[in-house]
């Protein structure tokens, strides 16, 4: 059963769609709410209307945003805080886990490199990196349980891995990590908004996403970012950075509007004490608009439509013979890689038919979004027999 859509995506119009892992498409209501707040802003400037008329309700929208993500991350809005994107998630997160010499972090070769580099970065503060080596292109659980142990202060992991579509057991993964005391820390980035996520039940610790790809919340120039952080964790450390938010409500104004009195520091409760600047005004009013797009559809309609594209596509592919770089089974995936000779060429050659995917590690990467249908998944794989067929 095909999910019927209940806005248009305009950029979808002769075009077929597979790399949301890119940048995924805007709904014609979020755009229209984009125009809406550079008009209001630009009105502003021009003095045609006052500052308090022309931003209360846009500062609603974007503190709304943080409660339709906790709907879509399956957490509560105490648990979200604003980010700048998603590598800036990953930071806050490990500096928020306690870490001492001597303690490791474990991570995976299938993590996407900026992940890696924060895991790495790690080191200046006594920690080993342990980075898992997939073995064709998976990592399972029990690999994870091997390199766990008590000395281990988080597991790091992307979901899913960002070439591939690979998707980690994280409530396994979850309890692995608290049998040894560590937390569990995950960029969210490339399935937030596909898949039906429930981080509270699966005993998720920390999980960042940026908005521009399944939260279709725009050009990743303008995009911003979600910190779920689970409540146990909110207020037992403070970042090593504090900003306009880390102190408590009344200290702040009272020190920029009666007095200047910051020779203390006491941060307040609450997941603000992390926010150090959350503006990106636009940003959060975009993918508001966009979370509500996909809300109206139901998580797990959503998940459903997305998982019947991806098994459309794997059941061409393979009936063609194509070799994947991604599992066939259906838990285990979210979106494919598929491996072709000279792959960078081939997907010049399939966006010259107006079909979009992306070159990555060896293969195309494909990856559907609910806006995407099976017979997409067809037209798409006849188009790839064609262009590497042998002359």
């Amino acid at each position: 059963m095909v999910l019927k859509l209940k806005d248009d995506w305009p950029l979808l119009r002769g075009k077929i769609h597979f790399d949301t892992a890119t940048t995924g498409a805007v709904p014609a209501s979020t755009l229209k709410i984009m125009e809406e707040y550079v008009a209001d802003v630009t009105a502003m400037f021009r003095g045609e209307r006052t500052w308090q008329s022309g931003t209360a309700d846009w500062a609603k929208r974007r503190l709304n945003s943080k409660k339709l993500f906790a709907e879509i991350i399956g957490g509560r809005e105490e648990e979200v805080a604003f980010i700048p994107n998603a590598t800036a998630g990953i930071n806050t997160a490990l500096n928020m886990v306690p870490v001492k010499r001597g303690n490791n972090i474990v991570c995976t070769n299938l993590s996407y490199p900026m992940t890696a580099t924060v895991v790495n970065k790690q080191r200046d503060r006594g920690a080993k990196p342990k980075f898992i080596k997939n073995k064709k292109n998976i990592v399972t659980l029990e690999q994870f349980e091997k390199a766990v142990n008590d000395k281990t202060a988080a597991v790091v992991v992307d979901q899913p891995s960002w070439f591939n579509g690979y998707l980690h057991d994280l409530k396994g993964l979850a309890e692995v990590c608290h049998a040894h005391g560590a937390k569990l820390v995950v960029d969210g980035t490339q399935c937030v908004g596909s898949l039906a996520w429930e981080a509270d039940r699966w005993g998720v610790d920390f999980v960042a996403t940026s908005t521009y790809k399944w939260l279709m919340g725009g050009h990743y120039g303008q995009s911003a970012g979600f910190l779920f952080v689970s409540k146990p964790n909110i207020d037992a450390t403070q970042p090593v950075y504090v900003g306009e938010k880390t102190l408590p409500p009344e200290v702040g104004e009272r020190n920029t509007i009666d007095e200047f009195t910051l020779y203390d520091f006491k941060p307040r409760k609450g997941i603000e004490r992390i926010e150090v600047f959350p503006r990106q005004e636009i940003s959060y009013v975009a993918v508001e608009n966009s979370m509500k797009v996909l809300l109206a559809h139901g998580k797990k309609a959503v998940e459903r439509q997305v998982r019947d594209v991806d098994n459309a596509l794997l059941e061409e592919l393979t009936k063609r013979h194509f070799r994947l770089q991604t599992p066939k089974e259906e838990e285990r995936r979210i979106y494919v890689n598929v491996q072709v000779p000279d792959f960078k060429a081939v997907g010049e050659k399939l966006l010259a038919r107006n079909i979009y995917v992306a070159p990555r590690i060896g293969g195309l990467r494909i990856s559907p979004h609910f806006y995407n249908t099976e017979e997409e998944a067809v037209a798409l794989v006849k188009a790839l027999r064609e262009v590497t067929k042998p002359r």
